[in-house]
């Protein structure tokens, strides 16, 4: 029998003072509650609590367009393309939750906004809602019995060639529900230029300069997604079994690159490559009340991809190519009990995954890659207040296993964290929180493959890479009134040895590209958050600017970068129309050798609702031309490369979207549970790099 590994994690925290039912804070601790924008916001030491406005429930046309007219500090609600993500993404990931718990896409497209009873942001939710999430919405629906809702939605940018679409029904039986959705999107995009300028060091010591002119890129995508869905709930218990697939198909994507040589010589290089994955999933939900203040979830999710792959590239010298079939397995499950108690919350569980990836490849490559990777995780959490004072303290202890061909590792991780809260005043609040976790590798850096980039570049993988361990510090200091919110906040990430880019040269004077095991690689970051009401209930306005220093310690280099970036929106509401407007310096940033400086962006959309039915208009990059959108400079002292993208499909690009809903006589509250989050279908199929 093979060896399967397993991570433990044992957490004790206690943050803010929480009562029993509804986990707001004790007075003495609690901050003023104050209106914006309408919506009344009670602060807690762990975030805040949002009661909308019923004008809010009445104007929101999905569950996307409800949340932007929330007051939710450091996250940026994009309605029309459907994303929540945080300010900065170093804050780390938004997890949306309905009922407590996740929320997919489809959960927030059907989602009625006058159900909403309150919205919980948990600005520090601890390892409680796993590694890498930063933000926690958690919406709470009222209790109704019975009723349907059906509804449709869809997106279409004529310039970019873009067309999305979803169509869902929920039918309702006292404790029970049916749910069917479907969504699909198909792409076309040959608006892609990039230009390149390559300087190599060769073995006698001479730069040979190399200049490549990409202009014909092809790039074709087709998804299609089906979920159906059953659930009984009964006072506290409840009970969910969903069952989907998607199928996702790229059956173009080509460019063709014209490089020219030092010695006057032009060659042309072509690159061709099809990816069709088909991920069937099952996941099993049950939740049980014991008591009024306890309760006990577990959960089970089962996956298959299957992915088919070719890569070809030909020029005037050289050709190679490699077909792909592509297998992978994986089972998650969790069970976590949670107690409420007057002075604590106290919430435990155990978390396991195991996966199984299986990769055939041929043509000019001839390798099974076969991967083995399990994890077990346990915590335990406390939440409760001292004085004034919210704190979290705890440890942890890890152990993970990856097993591929002869590489393998087998590693204990000690996880210690701590979080600090305390209201100065009624309006100002200090915060503090370290946490440390381990960072993987992605797992097509560790394919063992050689693969061809271009006439001069392959790249490698490296079945040895290691996890790494990440510690994150957070010291915020953040004013509340009803019209102005501001955060003051300090980031600072340390990776310790991670997995990094190492290029050298070969006897044949090509050059490759792997990962190795690096030093470090550093972040800190100062930022400031502010939004204002203008008007209240009508107008507001964000700006987040950030200063941003960054440390890249590689084995045989060592990098930094000072950068500043920052984000301004401003979005009015008046009766059934609500308009947004936001611009985007562009975010400069540095991992590895790579220096990546987003050009600045800027978006316009407005909406309009009649009823049942909401018509979208948007624009992105109005009056821009030139299209261009990245940057990028790799200073490798044997590679140095700079490359400049260029997209002409995003700029002035006009889109619609229309979303049509009808509910009758809704009343049981369903539970959402994000299946997508569960689903794992990375199958680590070696792909070239840039």
């Amino acid at each position: 029998m093979k060896k399967t590994g397993f991570l433990v994690v044992l957490g004790l925290s206690i943050a803010s003072g929480v009562k029993a039912q509804d986990n707001t804070p004790n007075k003495s601790v609690q901050l003023q509650e104050v209106v914006i924008r309408g919506a009344r916001v009670v602060s807690r030491t762990d975030g805040q609590l949002i009661f909308p406005s019923e004008e809010m429930a009445k104007s929101a046309s999905s569950g996307y367009h409800f949340l932007k007219m929330l007051p939710l500090p450091n996250v940026k609600v994009d309605d029309i393309n459907e994303s929540i993500v945080a300010t900065s993404s170093l804050i780390g990931a938004v997890q949306v939750r309905i009922n407590d718990v996740e929320a997919s896409t489809a959960d927030l497209q059907a989602l009625q906004p006058k159900e909403v009873e309150k919205v919980e942001l948990i600005d520090r939710p601890g390892m409680r809602y796993g590694d890498g999430v930063g933000i926690v919405i958690n919406i709470i629906t009222r209790k109704v019995s019975r009723g349907y809702v059906v509804g449709t939605s869809g997106t279409y940018v004529p310039k970019a060639d873009l067309t999305r679409g979803n169509a869902y029904t929920r039918l309702n039986s006292g404790d029970n529900e049916v749910w069917l959705n479907y969504s699909g999107a198909y792409s076309r995009s040959n608006g892609y230029l990039m230009e390149e300028r390559t300087r190599y060091l060769m073995e006698e010591g001479t730069y040979y300069q190399v200049a490549r002119n990409t202009y014909d890129i092809l790039h074709r995508n087709v998804h299609h997604h089906l979920q159906a869905r059953y659930s009984r709930t009964h006072a506290e218990n409840a009970f969910l079994a969903t069952l989907s697939t998607s199928i996702a198909d790229s059956p173009r994507n080509h460019q063709k690159t014209d490089v020219a040589y030092p010695d006057g010589r032009n060659s042309s290089e072509t690159t061709d490559n099809t990816e069709k994955v088909v991920s069937p999933w099952l996941d099993l939900y049950w939740k049980t009340g014991i008591g009024k203040q306890q309760t006990f979830v577990a959960n089970a999710s089962v996956a298959y991809t299957h992915t088919d792959y070719t890569y070809r590239f030909a020029s005037e010298e050289d050709t190679f190519g490699y077909s792909t079939l592509g297998k992978a397995w994986s089972l998650r499950s969790e069970a976590v009990y949670e107690n409420r108690m007057k002075p604590f919350t106290l919430s435990a569980g155990v978390r396991y995954h195991q996966k199984y990836i299986d990769n055939d490849y041929s043509g000019d490559v001839t390798q099974v890659s076969q991967i083995h990777s399990g994890s077990l995780q346990a915590f335990l959490q406390l939440k409760g207040s001292l004085w004034k004072i919210g704190y979290m303290a705890g440890v942890g202890l890890t152990r993970e296993y990856y097993h591929q061909g002869d590489a393998s590792y087998d590693k204990l991780w000690l996880r210690p964290t701590v979080d600090l809260s305390l209201p100065v005043t009624q309006r100002v609040r200090l915060h503090y929180s370290f946490t440390t976790s381990p960072a993987p590798s992605r797992l097509q850096n560790m394919s063992g493959m050689a693969i061809v980039t271009n006439g001069m570049e392959y790249s490698v993988g490296n079945p040895n890479l290691i996890m790494a361990r990440r510690d994150e510090q957070t010291l915020a200091l953040s004013y509340q009134s009803p019209r102005l919110y501001n955060r003051l906040m300090a980031f600072y990430r340390y990776n310790a040895h991670p997995a990094m880019q190492h290029i050298y040269r070969t006897d044949d004077n090509r050059f490759a590209k792997t990962f190795l095991e690096g030093r470090r690689i550093d972040f800190l970051m100062l930022q400031d958050y502010t939004s204002y009401d203008i008007v209240p209930k009508h107008l507001n306005a964000y700006l987040s600017a950030e200063m941003l220093h960054i440390v890249n310690d590689g084995q045989d280099y060592s990098h930094r970068l000072t950068s500043f970036n920052f984000r301004l929106g401003l979005t009015a509401w008046l009766g059934n129309w609500s308009w947004m407007a936001t611009m985007d310096n562009g975010f400069h940033f540095m991992e590895n050798e790579y220096e990546a400086r987003n050009i600045l962006t800027s978006y316009l959309s407005a909406s309009y609702r009649i009823k049942r039915l909401s018509v979208g208009l948007f624009c992105q990059n109005p009056f821009k031309r030139n299209g261009k959108v990245e940057e990028v400079e790799n200073y490798n002292h044997l590679v140095h490369k700079s490359l400049v993208v260029s997209n002409r499909d995003t700029s002035s690009a006009i889109g619609f979207k229309l979303t049509w809903t009808l509910s009758k006589g809704r009343r049981f509250k369903g539970l959402e549970r994000d299946t997508d989050g569960l689903k794992d279908t990375e199958t680590g199929v070696a792909k070239p790099g840039r």
